[in-house]
C-alpha cells in the first residue's frame, strides 16, 4: 500500500536496533547490578557473631570490581566481608559472606543496616533489620490489691529479655504492664500481660527491653500496685 514503511528490528546483545523506512533507531539497556541477602532480619545476642551471605548479579553486561560497605549498624556492632571487593563478569554473579559481630556492650533495637554495592558508577543497596538482645532474666512476681507487687524494683539493660511469672496472691484479677510513656495507662507497644487470677498457676509475660531510663510498672486494674524498672545501656 502506498505510504506504508517497512519496519524491522534486530537485537544485538543489549542493543535493540529498529528501522522504520530509511530511519534507524538504537535503544540500549544500561548495565546494572542486583544485590540480595539470604536473610532480611537478624536477632543477635550480645557477645556473639552471625554470618550472612550476600549475592551480587549483573544485568545488561555490567562487569568489574564491586566495592561492598555497610552503614547504620547498632552501637558496638561491627560488620566485615569475607571479600569486600569481589570481581564480577558480564552475565555472571558473585558472593561474599557478611559477618555481624555484637560486642559485649552492644545494644540497639530495630536498627536498619544498609549494605551497599558499588561498581563503575553504579550503586545498589539491600537492607537488613538488626535487633541486639542480651541476657534473659526471670522473675517470680506475685501481686495483691492490698500488698502490691512482691518485687518493686527490676534492674536491667537495653536488649535484655525479661520473663515474668505472674501470680495473684489475693485471687483478684490483675494484669502487669510497663508504662514507658509515663501516663499510667497501658498503651499499644508497651509490655502487657494477660489477666491472671491464680495464686499458684503463673501467667508468663516475656518482653525485650527496648528503651533506656526509669519507668514505672502497674497493675492494669489496680493502679496503686506499682514498681520501678531501671534500664541502662549495657
Amino acid at each position: 500500500m502506498k505510504g506504508r514503511k517497512k519496519l524491522f528490528a534486530i537485537i544485538v546483545g543489549v542493543l535493540l536496533i529498529v528501522g522504520i523506512g530509511t530511519s534507524v533507531f538504537i535503544f540500549a539497556s544500561r548495565p546494572d547490578l542486583t544485590v540480595s541477602l539470604n536473610k532480611s532480619s537478624l536477632l543477635i545476642q550480645r557477645g556473639t557473631l552471625q554470618t550472612l551471605q550476600i549475592s551480587i548479579a549483573t544485568k545488561n553486561l555490567a562487569s568489574g570490581q564491586v566495592s561492598l560497605s555497610t552503614s547504620g549498624l547498632p552501637t558496638n556492632v561491627t560488620a566485615s566481608f569475607s571479600n569486600p571487593d569481589p570481581q564480577i563478569q558480564a552475565g555472571g554473579s558473585t558472593e561474599s559472606n557478611l559477618t555481624i559481630t555484637a560486642g559485649v556492650h552492644a545494644y540497639g533495637q530495630n536498627s536498619t543496616v544498609t549494605i551497599t554495592a558499588s561498581s563503575n558508577g553504579l550503586t545498589r543497596q539491600a537492607a537488613l533489620l538488626i535487633a541486639v538482645v542480651g541476657n534473659t532474666n526471670n522473675y517470680d512476681i506475685g501481686g495483691s490489691y492490698a500488698g502490691g507487687w512482691n518485687i518493686t524494683t527490676i534492674n536491667t539493660v537495653e536488649g535484655d529479655v525479661i520473663v515474668l511469672h505472674l501470680t495473684s496472691s489475693d485471687s483478684l484479677t490483675h494484669a502487669f504492664f510497663v508504662d514507658y510513656n509515663g501516663n499510667a495507662v497501658s498503651d499499644p507497644n508497651e509490655p502487657l500481660s494477660p489477666n491472671f487470677t491464680s495464686p499458684t498457676i503463673p501467667i508468663t509475660l516475656r518482653f525485650i527491653i527496648t528503651q533506656v531510663g526509669t519507668f514505672s510498672y502497674y497493675c492494669k486494674y489496680h493502679p496503686t500496685m506499682t514498681g520501678t524498672l531501671h534500664s541502662a545501656t549495657p
